[in-house]
């Protein structure tokens, strides 16, 4: 059986992805082993088929909604604070240097014995 050279190109991309589908768990050396290919085309097809090795799993590197959803949270969170007070408007200028001026008022606290003693008075 003489198959063109893309035929047996596809069935080695065709097992590759297979065995990650099979085992996420497993190594791409492993894969280059058993299929009896180079290590580096392996992990070229893997790339090419949008898969990355996270933590020694291969995972689909796409944003799903879940994601998406998270990321335009923590954005929305971060853009917030600017909508109340601009972080311009809090910005003071000099020459080339800049300080971020937050006025706070802290009162002492003079802890437990003082306020005994202004009750005692």
């Amino acid at each position: 059986m003489n198959l063109p050279l893309v035929d047996l190109l596809w069935i080695k991309i065709d097992a590759i992805l297979e065995k990650v589908k099979q085992d996420q768990h497993i190594s791409s050396y492993d894969i280059a082993e058993e299929l009896g290919i180079d290590h580096k085309t392996v992990v070229t097809h893997l790339k090419e088929a949008g898969y990355t090795n996270k933590l020694d799993t291969w995972v689909p590197h796409e944003l799903t909604e879940r994601n998406l959803v998270k990321c335009v949270l923590i954005y929305d969170s971060l853009l917030k604070p600017n909508e109340i007070e601009p972080l311009l408007k809090r910005l003071i200028t000099s020459d080339e240097s800049w300080i971020a001026y937050d006025k706070i008022v802290q009162k002492k606290d003079h802890g437990e014995k003082a306020s005994k003693l202004r009750r005692l008075k």
